[in-house]
């Protein structure tokens, strides 16, 4: 399920009532997303961050992902590899 978080750009006061704009930011929940941002990735594995950046420079190819200068894992892959790995 999509929500739609309403920021303060789109909040007008019209007559009492608050009026939203067509513009909405689609905000997807982390468990339905395919790649994860090292943050992301971080607080949904409970992992550091700086763990996480070194484990996608190391398997660049396997679960991360470069987009940029940013690192991006593949969530379902990645939980794979934890499921087979014993020690990060």
């Amino acid at each position: 399920m999509i929500k739609h978080q309403i920021t303060d750009k789109e909040k007008a006061n019209v007559n009492g009532e608050i009026a939203v704009e067509e513009t909405k930011v689609p905000v997807v929940p982390i468990g339905d997303k395919y790649l994860l941002t090292i943050k992301e990735a971080s607080n949904f594995f409970s992992i550091g961050e700086k763990k996480l950046r070194q484990l996608a420079e190391d398997y660049i190819s396997d679960f991360a992902v470069i987009n940029g200068n940013h690192y991006l894992i593949i969530r379902t892959i990645f939980e794979q590899f934890l499921l087979e790995t014993s020690i990060i």
